[in-house]
């Protein structure tokens, strides 16, 4: 990557300068990116560098008729008023980044409360199914009490969204999963206009949804290749396993049995174990299969996982949608966006980032934390850029990072979600 050092005075709007000092001794952002506007040149000038770095490459070509000789001319040649009022300028600069900062801490404690809630959650879900076996009928119990209580932080306010968790060393177990295909189910199932006691069944059947599990061989479920034509057909069959334990839970409704033995039925008749279609799948099962789907590509069991969250809504939409209810497919993808959280994406500056959120009125221009390396990783920042100038270029696979990224971002093996509201980003 070609880069040069330009005099202050040679600076322009549409070059790429990289700030060589620390981050909280200049006004901007960030230490790197493109000139766009007059402020943030003059702010640049005001800083007294004798010399900027800049990077060609990713710099625009001058305007026609300009030439680094006239700009430091007319520089030389702004009278004394000119110099205040862009000293003026630039103290709106710093007085902006102070209150972007400002911003990012109330926004990245609203996401720690939400990591919070999170691992409360995981660890309600692991204690109650230790419960099962020794005690089901108080282990339902906890379910309920856990289930009403994420409805009720879901319908506190009528908005909630979808939020990545960004946890590191999740081991393999199904709490998480559990707990990931509650919160994003019961957030579609809000958005369906579902009352609060069929959230509750909602939750309660993406809780236990994989009950069956307790039967399949852990060499089994653990395994990174694809299944052979035995693997598969056992674990085929853990959903009937799962409806044999939920027999003995005679606590469970009707409705959450029905989505343990039917979260991997699909719409045309292709999913197992009993390959029932259409009208014979209720709507909140329909749901959970959705979820489920979703959640074992990015995270789950045998070779499908390790998709990233948007080439796993890719694939869903434009591969196996015949397999889902349609509302429900459209539904979730608008809730998750084309770039749904715990997607690495690069911006059109050139910078990589992480999606945190959605922006429900701009699908395009989600929540992003960046990397950032000259800002220290407990400072990054989260932008939304719907306020930005910048969008998103490509989708990138965590395959494409250098670990130095990877650990920036914090980027766990495992993809988790949560819900906040949407108000209080």
């Amino acid at each position: 990557m070609s880069k040069t050092f330009l005099e202050t005075s040679q600076l322009r709007i549409g070059l790429f300068v990289h700030l060589d000092m620390p981050w909280m001794d200049h006004p901007f952002l960030t230490s790197s990116f493109k000139i766009r506007t007059q402020k943030q040149l003059d702010a640049l000038r005001q800083l007294r560098l004798a010399k900027i770095r800049i990077d060609p490459g990713r710099s625009d070509p001058p305007a026609a008729g300009s030439s680094p000789a006239k700009d430091a001319e007319a520089v030389a040649e702004e009278p004394p008023l000119i110099e205040e009022m862009r000293e003026h300028l630039a103290e709106a600069l710093w007085e902006e980044k102070r209150q972007r900062i400002e911003a990012l801490k109330q926004r990245r404690s609203r996401l720690n409360q939400c990591s919070k809630r999170y691992t409360k959650s995981v660890g309600s879900a692991r204690k109650l199914m230790s419960q099962l076996r020794s005690s089901p009928m108080q282990a339902v119990e906890a379910a309920s009490d856990l289930v009403t209580q994420m409805v009720d932080d879901l319908t506190a306010d009528c908005e909630a969204t979808v939020q990545l968790v960004n946890l590191k060393h999740q081991d393999e177990n199904s709490y998480y999963h559990c707990v990931n295909v509650a919160a994003l189910a019961m957030v579609i199932g809000q958005q369906l206009s579902l009352d609060k006691s069929q959230l509750r069944l909602l939750g309660m059947g993406a809780l236990f949804h994989d009950l069956g599990h307790q039967k399949i061989p852990t060499q089994i479920l653990l395994k990174k290749e694809a299944f052979n034509s035995p693997e598969r057909k056992f674990y085929e069959q853990h959903p009937r396993y799962g409806v044999e334990i939920a027999r003995n839970l005679s606590a469970l409704p009707k409705p959450v049995v029905e989505i343990i033995a039917r979260h991997h039925e699909h719409l045309d008749g292709s999913g197992f174990p009993e390959g029932v279609k259409g009208g014979d799948i209720g709507m909140l099962t329909r749901i959970v299969t959705v979820v489920n789907r979703y959640d074992n590509l990015c995270n789950g069991f045998g070779a499908d996982r390790g998709m990233s969250p948007h080439q796993a809504i890719s694939h869903m939409y434009t591969s196996e949608r015949q397999c889902y209810d349609a509302k429900v497919l459209t539904t979730f993808i608008t809730n998750l966006g084309v770039y749904p959280p715990g997607t690495v994406v690069q911006l059109s500056d050139e910078r990589v980032a992480l999606v945190v959120t959605i922006n429900p009125q701009d699908l395009l221009k989600p929540n992003v934390l960046v990397y950032s390396p000259e800002i220290p990783q407990e400072e990054a920042l989260i932008l939304d850029l719907a306020e930005e100038e910048v969008g998103i270029r490509e989708s990138l696979h965590r395959t494409d990072l250098t670990q130095d990224q990877i650990e920036y971002l914090n980027l766990s093996d495992k993809l988790s979600y949560y819900f906040q509201s949407s108000g209080r980003r």
